[in-house]
């Protein structure tokens, strides 16, 4: 049986505003079970709509994992950065799911998440990051820490929570400490790990 974190839904519900911005800190071997831990409680207990940029795995895989907890995300909108790469990893059967060519393509995420923000009609919505260490494969530190600075701004001024999910080993220190500058609150769930 899956269970989830519960002192994450705690966190949320003492230090969540609409103009938040989250890092949520992770290590891969906990990422899904602290994405789920974090996005129940958006859906549920805040009862927000929102957006998923999937640059870690195809957006498929996503919900599917999603499905199997027994968690209907079909009301959130994903954009998919890593499937169009792939021979006819765009032909899914999901309608809410959209996609953007190459992780490398930072504006587009941006202007793609704006357009669906404006199109869904949930009144309190929340765009979820996974994850800043994919990005950091495809993007130079620089570029990839002024797009990050742009994104959490951009949605702070919307009233749109940004959550940003994040392996901090795996993400270059200076990605890292713009995180820790920009992002108003933290959620660290690092791997635990053993000797």
């Amino acid at each position: 049986m899956f269970e989830l974190d519960q002192r994450i839904a705690e966190q949320l519900n003492a230090e969540v505003t609409l103009n938040s911005a989250i890092q949520v800190r992770c290590g891969n071997s906990n990422a899904f079970m602290v994405t789920a831990s974090t996005m129940v409680p958006l859906m549920q207990m805040f009862e927000m709509g929102g957006v998923y940029i999937s640059a870690s795995r195809g957006a498929v895989e996503i919900i599917e994992a999603f499905k199997t907890i027994g968690l209907d995300v079909s009301h959130i909108q994903f954009i998919d950065l890593v499937s169009s790469g792939i021979l006819g990893g765009t032909d899914v059967e999901y309608p809410n799911i959209h996609f953007v060519d190459s992780p490398i393509m930072l504006e587009s995420v941006l202007l793609r998440t704006l357009y669906i923000l404006r199109t869904i009609n949930s009144q309190r919505n929340f765009v979820f990051l996974d994850s800043v260490n994919a990005l950091a494969i495809y993007n130079e530190d620089r570029m990839l820490a002024e797009y990050l600075h742009t994104f959490i701004n951009t949605f702070r001024q919307r009233e749109v929570l940004s959550v940003i999910l994040n392996v901090p080993d795996q993400t270059p220190p200076l990605v890292l400490s713009n995180l820790d500058l920009y992002c108003t609150d933290l959620i660290d769930r690092g791997q635990v790990v053993i000797h």
